[in-house]
């Protein structure tokens, strides 16, 4: 080769190398890969609310199957066994008859609530006392006593086409607790009385509960003069069609 080919070749520029690239494959080391950012746990309080959902899933049907073979053991569920009930009360015994010589005319049916409260002073309400609300429901009747009559109880005139009656004025009679109708709607009572009825019961309390409705029951029949009106009313109306069929056109009923 000739000295001017030799030049030209000596003054042929080189690419410049890569400088991280000629490092690197010097080194002989790999580029650094990033970090793969840490995995987040499931927290131990997940776990353990879920353990224990599965017990209590578990146990509820263990009881389940438990209960069922329980019940399918009864004898009386599917008529193996069967029930009966027997009566031996024996027959009823008569023990007295009494006339009673009364015309019932009218019969009147109360309802009334009873509030009874009873409290000891200084004491507080739940320490000691007792409140009761309880429905009384009863019949009062209005009735003529015809064993009082006399001779001139009845007149007739001549003619027999008139007749008149005295008889006594009605009368209310002892009121009748409807005990199927009669509840006791509220009760309160405190801890002393809670003992007593527990160990003694409560029988004295609502036999004196009772009484009080009774006695309730006849004020309010008494309270006017309604249910007597209406008796009344009942008995002339009863007499004169007994008398009436028998020829009197008139007649008069008068109650003294």
């Amino acid at each position: 080769m000739s000295t001017l080919g030799r030049l030209r070749s000596s003054t042929v520029e080189e690419p410049l190398p890569d400088t991280d690239t000629d490092t690197d494959t010097r080194s002989g080391a790999r580029p650094a890969a990033p970090a793969p950012a840490p995995r987040r746990g499931v927290p131990r309080f997940f776990w353990f609310c879920a353990a224990l959902a599965v017990v209590i899933v578990a146990v509820a049907a263990g009881a389940r199957v438990v209960l069922g073979g329980v019940s399918d053991l009864n004898p009386f569920k599917n008529g193996i066994v069967q029930q009966r009930t027997v009566d031996r009360s024996g027959p009823a015994v008569l023990k007295a008859v009494t006339d009673l010589g009364t015309l019932q005319s009218a019969s009147g049916y109360y309802e009334i609530v009873i509030d009874v409260q009873k409290s000891v002073d200084f004491v507080p309400s739940f320490v000691t006392g007792r409140r009761v609300l309880f429905v009384a429901a009863g019949t009062v009747d209005a009735g003529i006593d015809l064993k009082t009559l006399g001779a001139g109880a009845v007149t007739v005139d001549d003619a027999r086409t008139t007749a008149t009656v005295r008889l006594p004025r009605p009368r209310l009679s002892t009121p009748r607790l409807d005990i199927g109708r009669s509840y006791v709607y509220a009760e309160d009572r405190g801890l002393v009385d809670r003992l007593g009825d527990a160990f003694s019961g409560s029988s004295q309390e609502q036999k004196k509960l009772y009484t009080l409705a009774s006695q309730r029951l006849a004020q309010a029949a008494s309270a006017n003069d309604e249910l007597v009106n209406r008796a009344e009313a009942s008995a002339r109306a009863v007499l004169q069609s007994l008398l009436r069929p028998l020829g009197l056109t008139e007649v008069t009923v008068k109650f003294d």
